[in-house]
């Protein structure tokens, strides 16, 4: 057995100096790392890819030859505050199955994601989210006692089972609808007296109906609105990031719309 000599100790690093050298360690390898060149590669293409649902007003609307809406401008504004154009690329299958994988969704596809995406556990699971607003829920209901709700829950990661069970602990029939036409053309025929919704999709619906009256959900939560990004496009985050706080700053409304500098709504 090999003796050691009195007095003599093992030297061990202490916990602090290990901490700085494992830092150390992982700064030289991650120096030595690709740099991520996403951002490089839109501004050399000129074109951001948005991928989008086919309809989800007011935030996206394509008629086949132009997509208009909040979430579309929005969408217009980052890009050209990159300086490239905005290539639209309509998914059909937008929420119609659990896996984004089996509505065609690809990741080379897009660049960036516009669509009513939800903050949950699901859609951080996914992508990077880009929050740009936070938005109540708001009832709308005509004169009289309102019995039959209309549930507007149609946003990729949005928790349904919690909206469908307001309405049970409040006592209505509800019916579910994929946009907010549909809930309009509904409560013009008398099949609902009642629409829940979220403050953008509300003040829509609101438009076809100016004899109903809204009022804030207070025990309902607040949803935050997002563009994704895949997780990583570390570069191009950034950019669309800067890009949102400063139309976060300038030009959003309390309604998620924007204004021009000059305070014209889009």
């Amino acid at each position: 057995m090999k003796e050691r000599r009195k007095g003599w100790r093992e030297w061990r690093p202490a916990g602090s100096t290990l901490f700085i050298m494992l830092g150390v360690a992982s700064y030289l390898l991650l120096r030595e790392l690709p740099p991520d060149s996403s951002l490089a590669l839109v501004q050399q293409s000129g074109v951001l890819n948005v991928c989008h649902p086919s309809t989800l007003a007011p935030f996206v609307d394509s008629d086949g030859d132009t997509v208009s809406g909040t979430e579309a401008e929005l969408a217009r504004r980052v890009a050209a505050s990159i300086g490239v154009r905005v290539n639209w690329n309509l998914q059909p299958g937008w929420g119609q199955a659990p896996d984004p994988v089996d509505w065609g969704l690809r990741p080379e596809s897009c660049d960036v994601l516009v669509g009513g995406i939800v903050t949950s556990s699901e859609t951080q699971a996914l992508m990077q989210l880009l929050p740009y607003d936070r938005v109540p829920w708001v009832l709308l209901t005509r004169e009289g006692t309102p019995r039959n709700l209309g549930i507007l829950a149609n946003h990729w990661g949005l928790l349904g089972d919690q909206v469908f069970d307001w309405g049970d602990r409040h006592g209505y029939s509800y019916l579910s609808f994929e946009s907010a036409g549909e809930a309009a053309k509904s409560a013009e025929s008398g099949e609902v007296d009642a629409i829940l919704a979220l403050r953008p999709e509300a003040e829509q619906v609101a438009k076809t109906l100016p004899a109903w009256t809204a009022r804030p959900v207070e025990d309902l939560p607040a949803a935050e609105l997002n563009v994704g990004l895949w997780k990583t496009r570390i570069t191009l985050k950034r950019a669309v990031k800067r890009a949102i706080e400063h139309q976060k700053s300038c030009c959003l409304d309390t309604g998620s719309r924007l204004r021009d500098p000059n305070g014209v709504e889009q």
